[in-house]
């Protein structure tokens, strides 16, 4: 096993809030696992989480919005942190006033179907961002090729 890793990792992008950006996202996932060695078990269990938050925050808040995902990806001996903050864009003409959707417990809802596939969500209030929470994951390495 890779337990005496020497390399870690913090790495963050920016996406627009739209589901078509969200392969960057996936594919930058794909390097990291490869980069890392995850087994095919932790792979997939991270996909699944990391994409149906992107695509339930995109649904919850960026229908008729533009808006901006901030991510960080970090990875310590065995475990990845991928945090995600969102943010609305106000553009011209469109419309702000309807903050009541953004609330807190509306994301916590939302992530619920995430949660199963992760080792851990926590929130964090930001003032001005729509979603701001870090997923937990432990990982598990595949053996080295000898």
């Amino acid at each position: 096993m890779q337990s005496n890793r020497q390399d870690d990792l913090s790495f963050q992008m920016r996406i627009p809030a739209k589901k078509c950006f969200t392969n960057n996202v996936m594919l930058t996932l794909e390097g990291i696992c490869d980069h890392f060695c995850f087994t095919e078990t932790s792979r997939d269990r991270i996909k699944k989480a990391l994409d149906a938050a992107l695509s339930n925050t995109i649904e919850l808040f960026y229908q008729n919005k533009s808006g901006l995902f901030d991510l960080r990806f970090s990875i310590y001996k065995n475990k990845l942190m991928i945090s995600i903050e969102d943010f609305t864009l106000s553009l011209k003409g469109e419309n702000d006033t309807d903050s009541s959707v953004t609330n807190d417990e509306n994301v916590r809802n939302m992530l619920k179907t995430v949660e199963e596939f992760t080792d851990g969500i926590s929130f964090s209030d930001k003032k001005g961002r729509n979603a701001c929470y870090s997923m937990a994951f432990n990982i598990a390495y595949m053996e080295e090729a000898i």
